[in-house]
């Protein structure tokens, strides 16, 4: 259960904290140009909504496909974030990929990405992703961070120990700094984690990850952990 009295409070801090913060964003399927007003002075975050179109990611044990729930989850979490105040941006809002005609749309969609993230002054990412395991007994939240910045872990930590509180009380996985296997992560200039919210390989844990409760539970952790490495000192 969430402590309704603590979530009250952090929000209201924050909407007294961060204030007159819009971004306003538009996407196309082939190309994409951001029209923003933010503020150098203030994180902005970026929320990545991994796969899309053509790329499916990882498929459920009913064949449910990662790059829809990544999808449900980021635009709550980008819900959550703007009602907090946070100025934020989605690199997608709908089901494709962001990449240029005549090139290879997954490796062109990677490339673009980074690109963007990078463009963002201020920005942090937070990329949505599920997990797979040929073990199907294998569940629970997990965070990559980038190696490239301190603040990376710190963010992970937050997020990954405030869904243990509300979500996820028995899960005992710890976050991993990224390798090169991770491209987003690995070649970021920004604080960046990427978030795999639950293993879509366990038949329980694969239903729970396609419900919109959940999914508002685990957008609304995610929001929380991000809160909380803002206001450490």
């Amino acid at each position: 259960m969430f402590d309704l009295k603590k979530i009250f409070i952090i929000i209201l801090s924050f909407i007294l904290t961060f204030v007159t913060c819009f971004a306003v964003n538009t996407i196309g399927k082939e190309t994409k140009t951001a029209n923003y007003s933010l503020k150098n002075n203030r994180v902005n975050l970026v929320i990545d909504a991994g796969h899309g179109g053509i790329d499916a990611g990882t498929i459920g044990v009913d064949s449910a496909k990662e790059k829809d729930i990544n999808l449900s989850i980021a635009l709550k979490l980008y819900d959550f974030a703007m009602v907090t105040g946070i100025p934020s941006l989605m690199i997608r809002d709908g089901d494709y990929l962001y990449y240029r005609d005549g090139d290879n749309k997954k490796k062109s969609d990677l490339y673009n990405r980074m690109d963007y993230i990078n463009s963002i002054p201020n920005s942090t990412l937070i990329s949505i992703h599920q997990n797979h395991f040929e073990d199907e007994r294998e569940w629970g939240m997990q965070v990559w961070y980038s190696p490239n910045d301190d603040k990376s872990k710190s963010i992970a930590d937050n997020i990954l120990n405030i869904t243990k509180e509300n979500l996820q009380k028995d899960n005992e996985r710890l976050n991993k700094q990224s390798d090169n296997s991770y491209y987003l992560l690995y070649k970021a200039q920004v604080p960046s984690v990427m978030v795999e919210c639950g293993f879509m390989s366990n038949a329980a844990e694969n239903k729970k990850l396609q419900d919109n409760k959940y999914q508002n539970d685990l957008a609304y952790s995610i929001m929380l952990g991000f809160s909380r490495y803002l206001t450490e000192d």
